[in-house]
Formats: structure tokens, C-alpha cells, sequence
């Protein structure tokens, strides 16, 4: 018998319990999603499908979030592409005249749902439909891109098309570790931008403060937004507050659209609002966000976007600023807006493409904005548009409130028959159409030239359809106007200008053609020019509207000023009391400070204009000088001795993209220089929008400024006495 004692088996002691098992290991978590996360897939690196966030963008601390890909397309039946090719056949046939339009006997028009052809995003539109132009939209990650290419469908026949995961593929719009990526492949967006920027730059910095990021957006929208309606104001509201509680998590189309807001905000305010407001200097914080909306652009190369917020921030961007760049400048600068509108594919309505509806109505409020945006510097520069008319299809917006929008909509929102926040907008656009409209009736059909002259028959039929306009704008606006409301006071001034200052476009050319002719026209239109002198002084007058002054003050009626200026000075009997269109021409010079102070080639040559017309028409005795006149004549008179006593900075050296304290600082430096006179601002004081492209008369203009006497753009004025 073993009597020794036996010894226990020795046991290891265990761990100490922590926390930690609470928490699995990264490599024993199992796969949560049946794809990977849109980040990892952009870095082109292995994703555990977990979270979010995934483990890979756990570490890197990069946002993670997970989009299904978009289904496959389907391998075409051969019967599709038969019943593709004969259309494309018919359709060519019909346009040469060679095949009847009302033939009915075609195998095609048998099979209408087979025709359709299915993109990507689950987008289907008809190729043969004559908006269609052969093109598709590729959509998909927040982002759009319209492809109307021979070379293209080429590819597609062969299944080698475009598709949506192709789509910009090096470029990362939500900031990360591959931005560094894209820079070789865009080396302009920092070119077009200058001033400063670079290829790449946090913008941290210039982030304001919660309370201040709040200010300025309810500046906007107070200021801006019922001007421009450019933006989904729930959703942006969410947008900024998001932001500014956090800027490091914005995304560069976010920080182009916040930045681009701010920029607008402080541009809007006058320099007593914005001190009282912010506490700042305006021209200070003028400079910083001009700064850092034109950074936040380069950062989001938006050269090559094809995302909508970043168009939005560009078009902001150039509303802002079109009263302070080079004319020239301000027209390249506009045709990359209309371009980059054409590759999201905006030109095309994006009901017909099957859009979401809320997507819909966004994507036609940028690019109704862009078309007058176009024209309006084509008009400007003296130069062709970039949109041709019958080149887009995109319906105008329904006259709805942001509130009946909403992005996860599915069905289209319901017009409303009463006043909406849109109810400018779609004012302004009516008188578009109506121009468009005109413009076979007033203009050459080959140069598109406003007649100098019109035959009874002629003004009868633009006459009529000026009073079209006129009822179209009351029952569709003006009869739900209420004048407490600031944006439906200027949709009134819209309403009742609009259509008198085309009856005096209808009428000036034909009297100024003929200075002895036509008396009891010509007063007549003197009345007309008053009633439009006065819808402006109650227009600028109003202290509701001192919110939209950015906007009045780039629209003024110029052809009735100086039609009437010169009426006066070679004393017209149709005016029968000059004292009081003097006295309305004092009250405008009140209500337009800057014709006075300022000193583009337009202003001066209106002060020059307005000084002969005084100095060579008749008064009484004891008539004194108007104050307005005499700051006019001390003007004129400094401007002369600058010119003369040292040499003014040369357009060469002007950097366009530097803002100036006031806008007196920006040279002209357009080419298209008529009798000195390139800085021409026509159109409706009201009216942002005209779609004739020609409207502009240069020959009109030249000859009425070449009556007012040699007014040049350097501003020399060898005489003060009424011979300059």
C-alpha cells in the first residue's frame, strides 16, 4: 500500500475579468451586410461588411455608410434592338420629309412599352422622343451625369456603357484619406478660382460659431432665398444647424453650399445691418467668406461635379457676385454653370427620367435660376448664350411651398392656386416666356436684332400680347398678393413694371428713329416713363424691400433714362412740364446713391448724360441748381482730374477674383465697347429674366449715347458747361 501522500495537479490562475469581454474582437465579428461600405469600395480596400461603421473606417475615422449597388442591367433581347434600330430609321426618314408623320402602320408603334430602355438608377426614358436627344442619365451616391454621346452608345451596343459605379470614381466629395488622389486629374479648378486658392486647403478655420452660422442663414433666407428659391429651406435649415454643431463632419459639397450661404448673407446686408448683427465689419467678413466659398469649391473640384449641392453652392456663388466682376469675366464664368448643369443632366425635366419628385422640383429650381443667370451675362458681355432654347426640355417648378416637399416624397407634390414661396420666381419666369415669345414679332429672324421700326400690324400683335401678359400675371399672382408681405410687394413692382417697360421697348426704337415724329406717341411715352420712374422710387422707397436692395440695384431700366435725358435737353414739346420729370429724376438719383458715387463707365456716362440734359435745357430765372446736380458736377469734375493726374490701374493688373470694398473699385474691362460705353445694364429693373438673348439694341444705344455727346469710359470731361 502506497502511503505516500499524493500532491494536486498545479492549476493556472485565471486572468482578471475585465471590461474587455464584453467588447468582441474585430476578427470575430461576422459580416452584418450582403455588400460593402461606399467608402471602402472608393479606397479600393477589403471591408469587413460590419457596423456601420465597418471596422476599416473605424480606424481610419472615416464616415462609413452602406448604399446597395444598383441592379445589373439586363442583356437586351435581339427584339429590342430590331424595334430600336427601325425607329432610329423612321424617325430620320420623317425628319427629311421622306416618310408620312401620321403613318401608322409601323411595326414600332405596336410595341410603345418595349422601346423604353432601362438605365441606370432604374431610370427609363424613350431615346427616340424628341427631348430625349439619344442621351441617358446615370444617377446614383447623391450624384448625376448625363450622357448624350455618339461614342457612348457605341460602347453601349457592345455592353462596355457608362454606369453609375464608373462615374467619378477618384473623386471623393465626402473629404478621407484619397482626396489627395484627385489632384493630377484636376489642376483648373484652382486656376479658375485664383486669388489665393490652392488645390487643396482646410476650411476649418473659417467655420463661424454656432450662434453666427444661425444668424447668417436666417439672413439668407430672409434676403436672398425669396429672390432665388435655389434651396429646400427644411432641409437646409437642417443642413446648417448640423454643420455649424460640427464642421469637421461636412462634406465638401456641404461646406460649398454653408459657405456659399454665408458669403450671400453678408453680401445682402448693407454695412450698419451687419455690424449690429454680427458685430463685424461687412467688408471683412465679405473678404473671408468670398474666400472660403471659392476654396470650398476648388476642394470639391466642381470643375468636374456632377453633384447637384455643388452646383447649387456655384450658382449661389455667382448670383452674389454678378454685379462685381468683369463682365467678361462674369460671362465664362457663367457658361461653366450652364455646363456643368448639361453633364447633371438639368436640361432635361427629371420627371420624364423617373426621378424622385422631390428631386424633380429641386433640380428644375437651379436650372430655371441658370437661364436667366445665362442671359442675363450674355446681355452684359455683348456675347452669344451657352443654353440654346431648343436645346432643354426642364418644365419651370410647380408653384408649391417647401413645406409640400419633402425627399422622401413618392408622389409628385399638388399645385397650389394661391400665393407660395415660389411666387416670384414663377412671376419672373411668365415674363421670360412672354419675351420669348415676342421676339419673332420685334427682332430680324436671321440676327435676331430688335426692329428700329414696326409696322401698326406689328405693334398691334406684340401689344396684344403684352396685354396677355399683364392678365396671365394678375390671375396667376397678383390677385393673391398681400402688400405686408416683402417678396409679394416685389412680385407687384414684377407684375405692373414688367409689361410697361415693354411697351416702352416697343416704342423707344420707333421714336428714337424719328425725333420730329409722332407727338401725341411721344407724349404719351413720357407719361409711360414717369409711371415707371414711379413704380421704382415706391419699389426702393419701401423699407420692407431694403432686404432685397442686392437685387434692385442690378436692374434699372436705362433705355427710358436716357431717352427722356435727351428729350430734355433738346427740349422736347412732348414734355409739358419739365419741372416735373426733373423732379422724378432727382427722386431716382435719391433712391440710386451709387449712380453718383461710383465709377463704372455706365454710371459716369449717365451723370454726363444727365449733366448736359440740365445744363442744355431752358429753366427759369430763379431756378436753383438741384443738389443732386451739383454732386454730379463735383464728380464729373474730380473724375477729370484723377484722369489727368495720374494713370488708373490697368485692367491687366485688376485681379477679378479679389472683391472690392465697393463696387466703384471694379474696371471694365469689356470687349465689346460701344462709343465707350461696355458696361451696359439692360432689362427691367424687376426682371431678372429675358429670354431674347438680342434683346439688347447696340445700335439704339450707341446712337443715343453718341446724341448725349462723346461719353467715353475714362471719364475725361474737358468741359463742365454743357459742350462735353
Amino acid at each position: 500500500m502506497d502511503l505516500t501522500p499524493k500532491h494536486p495537479r498545479p492549476i493556472a490562475i485565471a486572468p482578471a475579468t475585465t471590461n474587455d469581454r464584453t467588447v468582441p474582437k474585430e476578427e470575430s465579428l461576422q459580416p452584418t451586410m450582403p455588400f460593402t461600405c461606399v467608402t471602402c469600395t472608393r479606397r479600393k480596400v477589403k471591408c469587413d461588411k460590419t457596423g456601420p461603421p465597418c471596422s476599416t473606417c473605424r480606424k481610419g475615422r472615416l464616415d462609413c455608410f452602406y448604399e446597395a449597388p444598383p441592379p445589373r442591367k439586363r442583356k437586351r433581347k435581339p427584339v429590342d434592338e430590331v424595334h430600336l434600330k427601325l425607329e432610329q430609321y423612321e424617325r430620320i426618314l420623317k425628319q427629311h420629309g421622306l416618310l408620312d408623320e401620321a403613318t401608322k402602320d409601323s411595326p414600332s408603334s405596336d410595341t410603345p412599352q418595349e422601346s423604353s430602355v432601362r438605365l441606370s438608377g432604374t431610370v427609363a426614358v424613350n431615346p427616340w422622343s424628341p427631348h430625349a436627344r439619344d442621351g441617358k442619365l446615370l444617377h446614383g451616391r447623391g450624384k448625376t451625369r448625363w450622357i448624350d454621346s455618339s461614342l457612348w452608345k457605341n460602347l453601349e451596343v457592345e455592353g462596355l456603357g457608362p454606369s453609375s459605379e464608373d462615374e467619378d470614381e477618384t473623386v471623393d466629395g465626402t473629404g478621407g484619406a484619397t482626396s489627395h488622389l484627385c489632384a493630377p486629374d484636376d489642376p483648373f479648378s484652382a486656376a479658375f478660382m485664383g486669388g489665393g486658392t490652392v488645390a487643396q486647403r482646410s476650411l476649418l478655420d473659417y467655420h463661424p460659431t454656432y450662434d453666427v452660422a444661425i444668424k447668417l442663414w436666417k439672413t439668407y433666407c430672409s434676403h436672398v432665398e425669396p429672390i432665388t428659391k435655389l434651396l429646400h429651406v427644411p432641409t437646409g435649415q437642417a443642413m446648417v444647424q448640423r454643420t455649424a454643431a460640427n464642421p469637421s463632419t461636412a462634406s465638401k459639397s456641404t461646406e460649398c453650399l454653408i459657405f456659399a450661404i454665408y458669403h450671400f448673407a453678408v453680401v445682402a446686408m448693407n454695412d450698419q445691418e451687419c455690424q449690429e448683427l454680427l458685430n463685424q465689419p461687412r467688408a471683412l467678413l465679405q473678404s473671408r467668406y468670398h474666400d472660403a466659398v471659392r476654396q470650398a469649391l476648388v476642394n470639391a473640384y466642381f470643375l468636374r461635379t456632377t453633384e447637384l449641392p455643388v452646383l447649387q453652392a456655384y450658382t449661389i456663388f455667382l448670383l452674389s457676385v454678378r454685379s462685381r466682376y468683369d463682365l467678361q469675366t462674369f460671362w465664362v464664368l457663367t457658361g461653366i454653370a450652364v455646363r456643368i448643369a448639361q453633364r447633371i443632366g438639368l436640361h432635361r425635366d427629371g420627371e420624364a427620367l423617373g426621378l424622385k419628385p422631390f428631386d424633380v422640383q429641386m433640380r428644375r429650381r437651379v436650372f430655371w435660376q441658370l437661364i436667366p443667370l445665362d442671359y442675363l451675362s450674355a446681355h452684359l458681355a455683348g456675347s452669344g448664350i451657352a443654353l440654346a432654347m431648343d436645346s432643354w426640355d426642364t418644365k419651370q417648378p410647380l408653384n408649391v411651398n417647401d413645406d409640400d416637399l419633402h425627399p422622401d416624397m413618392v408622389d409628385p407634390p399638388i399645385e397650389r392656386a394661391q400665393a407660395t414661396d415660389m411666387i416670384f420666381c414663377l412671376a419672373r419666369t411668365e415674363v421670360g416666356k412672354f419675351h420669348q415669345k415676342i421676339r419673332p414679332f420685334i427682332g430680324d429672324p436671321l440676327t435676331g436684332r430688335p426692329n428700329k421700326t414696326c409696322d401698326s400690324s406689328m405693334m398691334k400683335t406684340v401689344e396684344a400680347a403684352i396685354d396677355e401678359l399683364e392678365r396671365t400675371i394678375e390671375s396667376k399672382f397678383l390677385r393673391y398678393c398681400d402688400f405686408f408681405e416683402p417678396i409679394h410687394c416685389m412680385t407687384m413692382g414684377l407684375g405692373r413694371g414688367a409689361p410697361l417697360s415693354a411697351r416702352l421697348r416697343l416704342r423707344l426704337p420707333r421714336l428714337q428713329a424719328h425725333p420730329d415724329m409722332y407727338e401725341d406717341e411721344r407724349r404719351e411715352t413720357i407719361n409711360m416713363v414717369m409711371r415707371l420712374f414711379d413704380h421704382d422710387i415706391a419699389i426702393h422707397s419701401n423699407p420692407m424691400l431694403l432686404r432685397f436692395s442686392w437685387h434692385l440695384q442690378a436692374f434699372f431700366q436705362w433705355d427710358p433714362m436716357i431717352w427722356v435725358l435727351n428729350e430734355l435737353r433738346r427740349g422736347s414739346p412732348a414734355i409739358q412740364d419739365p419741372s416735373l420729370v426733373w423732379s422724378k429724376i432727382e427722386q431716382i438719383f435719391s433712391c440710386h446713391p451709387h449712380f453718383i458715387s461710383q465709377k463704372r463707365a455706365l454710371h459716369v456716362a449717365i451723370c454726363k448724360a444727365t449733366l448736359r440734359a440740365w445744363d442744355g435745357s431752358a429753366h427759369p430765372q430763379d431756378t436753383r441748381e438741384p443738389e443732386f446736380i451739383s454732386r454730379i458736377r463735383s464728380s464729373l469734375s474730380k473724375r477729370y482730374d484723377n484722369s489727368h493726374g495720374k494713370t488708373p490701374p490697368s485692367a491687366a493688373n485688376w485681379n477679378p477674383w479679389t472683391p472690392a470694398d465697393t463696387l466703384d473699385d471694379i474696371p471694365s474691362v469689356a470687349s465689346n465697347n460701344i462709343a465707350g460705353y461696355n458696361t451696359l445694364l439692360p432689362g427691367n429693373y424687376m426682371d431678372g429674366v429675358n429670354f431674347d438673348a438680342d434683346a439688347v439694341d447696340w445700335l439704339f444705344w450707341d446712337q443715343v449715347l453718341r446724341d448725349t455727346g462723346n461719353l467715353n469710359a475714362s471719364g475725361a470731361a474737358p468741359q463742365l458747361n454743357g459742350t462735353m
